[in-house]
This record gives structure tokens, sequence and C-alpha cells, in this order.
């Protein structure tokens, strides 16, 4: 009985052994590692800017739009040419020199706004022509009233095939304008002596 348990033991053992070798020389399955794919570096599609580039004018530019918008700016041309003419009322005092946009008076129409901004009248108004009359002699006339100040107060152009006679009574003063072509003058009523308000009076 004491032979045959060695003789069990080292069966066991050779039988485990050989058991073990085969499970180590068996392959053994082989688990793959997933691969992950090659990184895409994201480059953001150039994008176009749907905004209209919208080009300022330049200061000099402005400049320009804003004096040809005028339809009066004071000029040294304008006294030089109208002291040349001889034309000049003898008891001219205090005038201002001109030049005027005949053809924007002459195009005026009813319902139109005008900025009374003109050197040599003192203060900024908005009139508003309310009469236009074509008369027989060819001569236009044009009556401004300024809104919110009542009937007291008024502008009139007659506009004639070569001269411009304005009369301004406005908050500020009363006015009187002559243009030769578009070259004028204007000066406050009461710079001017009676005689030559008297002449003008006459020449309406």
């Amino acid at each position: 009985m004491r032979k045959i348990i060695p003789l069990i033991a080292l069966l066991c053992a050779g039988g485990y052994f050989f058991w073990a070798k085969s499970q180590t020389d068996s392959p053994q399955p082989i688990t793959e590692k997933p691969v992950s794919p090659p990184s895409k570096k994201i480059v953001p599609a150039e994008t176009k800017s749907t905004e209209e580039v919208v080009e300022m004018p330049s200061a000099n530019e402005q400049e320009v739009n804003s004096d040809s918008a005028l339809m009066w700016a004071e000029s040294d041309v304008a006294r030089q040419v109208l002291h040349e003419s001889g034309r000049l009322p003898v008891d001219l005092n205090g005038e201002t020199y001109l030049e005027i946009d005949v053809e924007a008076l002459k195009n005026l129409s009813i319902g139109d706004y005008v900025d009374i901004e003109m050197p040599g009248v003192e203060g900024s108004y908005d009139a508003q022509v309310d009469k236009v009359q074509e008369h027989a002699s060819g001569n236009k006339s044009v009556q401004m009233n300024l809104p919110g100040y009542g009937s007291v107060y008024f502008v009139n152009f007659t506009i004639g095939k070569n001269s411009v006679y304005g009369n301004l009574t406005l908050p500020s003063g009363s006015y009187s304008l002559e243009a030769q072509g578009n070259y004028a003058w204007v000066a406050s009523k009461k710079d001017l002596t009676r005689s030559h308000l008297e002449e003008e009076v006459k020449l309406k």
C-alpha cells in the first residue's frame, strides 16, 4: 500500500506536467487592440465676409461736397466783380459779398425748404416756399415763410434774367440782397440810408 501512494503521486505530477505544457504550447488567441484612426487636423475654411466695404470720402472731398450744396457762399471774387461793374449803390454800408446759385433759386417749388444760413445775415432759419409766381416780364418771384414764426417774418426773391433782388425779414433783422448774375451783396437795412430804400421800392 505504501508503494502505491508514491506511484499515484508520481503519476498525478506527471499528468499535471503534460497538461500544463500543452496549455503553454497551444496558440493563444491574439486580441488586437483597436487602432484609432489617425487624427485629422481640422483647418477652418476661409470665410468671405459679406459686409460691403463703404469708402468714406476724404476730408477734402467732404469739404467740396459741402460747398457744392450751398445756395450762397461768401466770395472775394464777387466783391471784385461788383466793384468793377460800377453799379453798386453809393450808400452801401456793412455789406457782405456772395456768390449765389441762381439756378437753384429758379428751380424752387412750393413746399421746398431753404436753409437761410447766409454770410452777412445773423441767425439760421428754415424757410419754406409757399408761393411761386411767373411774371409777364419773364421775372420769377419766390416767396417763403418761416414755419413756427408766424406771418410777420418772410423771405422773398425776385429773379430776373441777369439780376436777383431779395428781401429778408427775419427775427434777427431785415436785410436786402441784390445780385448781378451770380454775384451778390447782402446788407442789413438799418445800415442802408433812406435814399437807397426809397429807390428799392421804386424798382419793385
